[in-house]
């Protein structure tokens, strides 16, 4: 019975582990994704053309950013990764912004490429998942290895 009960304490273990480490990785998906499309672009002046808010009373919560490109590109991206992007921004707002041509009406705030917007919440998920999953997992696998030897 102390046998059962300890292989179900492990199994649930490495199970919960498996599954932080999952929502660590596909929350930080969009950060990636970000990075590695915005990481070589070119930093280029913009104006807020249009912000929409979850909590529009204090501009917090972004849902939607719009931005018109002012250096001769003369046209219009949308903000990629929105949920990373600063609160308060109104239309009107001179900021400078990520710009690829090769990705026409996308664009990103520098300030969403920091690690902090990696590392928070995805990273942490992975970090706190991939302790128990590696402790518990070499456990197992243990306990199944000494099973099979006899």
């Amino acid at each position: 019975m102390k046998r059962i009960r300890r292989a179900v304490g492990y199994t649930l273990a490495l199970t919960v582990g498996l599954l932080f480490v999952t929502v660590g990785v596909v929350s930080s998906l969009g950060n990636v994704a970000a990075r590695l499309h915005f990481d070589d672009a070119d930093q280029v002046p913009a104006v807020v053309v249009g912000a929409d808010y979850n909590r529009p009373q204090m501009k917090q919560s972004p849902k939607f950013v719009s931005v018109a490109l002012t250096d001769g590109h003369k046209m219009r991206a949308s903000i990629d990764n929105v949920g990373q992007a600063p609160d308060g921004l109104s239309p009107g707002d001179h900021v400078t912004v990520l710009y690829d041509a090769a990705r026409p009406g996308h664009a990103l705030l520098p300030s969403q490429l920091r690690w902090e917007a990696l590392m928070f919440p995805g990273g942490l998920f992975l970090a706190c998942g991939l302790v128990p999953t590696i402790v518990y997992g070499l456990a197992i696998s243990r306990v199944i290895s000494a099973h099979l030897r006899g």
